[in-house]
């Protein structure tokens, strides 16, 4: 997210370099006049990490994606301390927005324009547009770097991203955005799969393994999960307290405190009288 501080009357100027929504821009265009920008105009750009998103879209502290944007918003215009604060509007409530807004700015007594699509109606809001376009993608390539992965544009229309994602959610699990919906759904159907391999695993095993499976399922009634084996000779792990394993031969081997190690043999032994 970016503010860039405007002068009225440089607004022309703006114009006549062709500054307009970064979305109606080549990537060469924006490039041009993100350096002309950030040397000629006073700035504040913010990067919001996904760990921040996710909390937002699942409620965390009180807020969701459109509070974020809003404590995010007053974050620049506190810095830049404009006279007006034009702002493109992500909420169909525009008066509780601007309520939100109000209470985190320093300057109540600032003019303040909520406008949907403001990066259209207005150039500076477009020249915000264009800093912040142009720093997410300098950004994309970090990342990418980082991991030794091209990866595209990072938006789903690339086919480069989509395969991506396919590939390596497990493996670069930390840079998604776990709201996401397409890392969602991936995952979804990645968890769908193993449920079903799980349940074919389980029908296929010794008959003994699989009246021992079936007791420690109640295990997961205390917060124990079924995770992948480590290594050839195991049938099945689970992970909570303990870590417990079902060899091919048969053998449960439970680790951990002591006092776990009991609970779960008294679980077990519960659910042999029963």
């Amino acid at each position: 997210m970016c503010g860039v501080l405007i002068s009225e009357q440089d607004n022309e100027k703006l114009r006549n370099l062709g500054v307009k929504d970064s979305k109606l821009l080549t990537k060469e265009k924006r490039e041009e006049i993100f350096e002309y920008l950030t040397k000629t105009h006073k700035h504040q750009t913010v990067i919001v990490d996904v760990g921040e998103v996710d909390d937002a879209v699942n409620g965390n502290n009180g807020l969701n994606l459109n509070w974020l944007e809003a404590t995010k918003t007053a974050d620049i215009i506190n810095e830049l301390k404009p006279d007006k604060a034009i702002i493109d509007l992500p909420s169909n409530n525009k008066e509780t927005y601007h309520q939100f807004l109000l209470n985190l700015m320093k300057n109540k007594k600032m003019e303040i324009v909520l406008e949907h699509k403001a990066d259209i109606n207005y150039i500076s809001v477009a020249a915000a547009s264009i800093i912040a376009k142009v720093t997410r993608d300098r950004e994309i390539e970090k990342i990418k770097k980082k991991i030794g992965v091209d990866f595209g544009s990072g938006y789903m229309s690339d086919p480069k991203t989509s395969e991506f994602l396919e590939k390596y959610h497990e493996k670069h699990r930390d840079i998604f955005r776990k709201s996401w919906m397409p890392y969602q759904k991936i995952t979804d159907k990645k968890f769908q799969s193993k449920l079903g391999d799980f349940s074919k695993f389980v029908d296929e095993g010794k008959p003994e393994h699989k009246e021992m499976i079936e007791k420690l399922k109640i295990l997961e009634d205390f917060g124990y999960k079924f995770i992948d084996t480590s290594t050839e000779h195991e049938h099945v792990r689970m992970k909570g307290d303990c870590t417990i394993t079902l060899y091919k031969n048969g053998k449960l081997l439970v680790q951990g405190k002591e006092e776990h190690k009991k609970a779960v043999e008294k679980i077990l032994n519960k659910k042999n009288k029963e």
